[in-house]
């Protein structure tokens, strides 16, 4: 039986939908399952990159010693500026989980309201951030670092298959309170696939399977974060014949 471990997050791990069994993790083992007729052992673990990510990839790789290894990355750190970063910087941990809670809410409130609700809540939301300043929760070297060092491990491991799923990128409204984060997402890309080729491993877009920056909108759900069943299935689909061989 093989062992496929996806180290990914809340966009691969079906959390975020209303059947977590439509997410990309599951539907990929049974797709696999139904095609190659042979049983597969999946587990997905969540993976934010920062100082603890090696270690926590390492412990993941030595308890479930997979086979095939996705690795789905995510900019999420670099390019989504949020007031409660800066005002962590300024005043600390508490100050910052306030401000946090509040950037809940309201993108909570944005989602209920809908399109109509996001536009009325936009000026608002501009003006707090424009007040307070906004930051990432890492700097972009910061970034590219950790995933660089996870890339290594993983190369490390010599009888496993690595793939990379790169990341799906965010919808429209949070691209407007984010005007820098479409470049710095391909920026982050383009970096990570520079390594990833080097070491030859396998690479996936997630975008690029959903038709690009436009076309994937269709597929994001009401948070901007978040896509839908028919993206994850098309992701499944798209690691598919990179699997197959492997098993």
């Amino acid at each position: 039986m093989a062992r496929l471990l996806v180290l990914g997050h809340s966009d691969t791990d079906g959390s975020r939908l209303p059947r977590r069994e439509d997410g990309l993790t599951w539907v990929l083992q049974r797709r696999i399952e139904e095609t190659a007729g042979v049983r597969i052992e999946a587990a997905h673990r969540a993976v934010f990159a920062g100082p603890t990510a090696l270690r926590f990839v390492e412990r993941q790789m030595d308890l479930e010693q997979p086979d095939i290894v996705v690795l789905a990355t995510s900019g999420y750190g670099v390019v989504v500026e949020l007031a409660s970063n800066r005002v962590r910087e300024r005043f600390g941990d508490r100050a910052a989980r306030a401000v946090n809670r509040a950037e809940v809410e309201v993108s909570r409130a944005a989602i209920r309201l809908g399109p109509r609700g996001q536009k009325t809540l936009r000026l608002p939301r501009r003006v707090a951030r424009t007040i307070l300043g906004t930051a990432p929760a890492l700097s972009f070297e910061d970034l590219v670092s950790c995933y660089h060092e996870l890339f290594r491990a993983l190369a490390r491991r010599e009888q496993v298959h690595t793939i990379i799923l790169s990341g799906l990128g965010y919808g429209i409204e949070l691209q407007r309170l984010n005007p820098r984060l479409n470049e710095l997402q391909n920026t982050v890309h383009a970096r990570l696939r520079s390594l990833a080729d080097e070491l030859h491993f396998d690479w996936v877009s997630h975008e690029a399977v959903l038709g690009g920056p436009v076309a994937k909108l269709k597929y994001m759900q009401a948070d901007g974060v978040h896509s839908n069943e028919d993206s994850q299935r098309l992701a499944a689909e798209a690691l598919m014949p990179l699997v197959l061989p492997k098993l």
